[in-house]
């Protein structure tokens, strides 16, 4: 399965969970990036995709 179809499968109140969770692990890698610890750049661009994913899916479940 696919990142996007697995976090439909997840109910408002995981989604809320996994966006904090995500917007800390978000914090500390820029956290790292700034003090030259970070290995792996991308890691950022796949953080910030996958929060815009679930905030995508909350705002969609909203809606409906």
């Amino acid at each position: 399965m696919k990142k996007t179809e697995l976090l439909r499968l997840k109910s408002n109140t995981e989604l809320e969970q996994d966006l904090l969770a995500c917007e800390e692990g978000l914090k500390t890698l820029r956290f790292d990036r700034a003090f030259n610890k970070l290995k792996n750049v991308k890691a950022i661009a796949t953080a910030r995709k996958t929060r815009a994913r679930i905030l995508t899916l909350l705002h969609a479940k909203q809606l409906v």
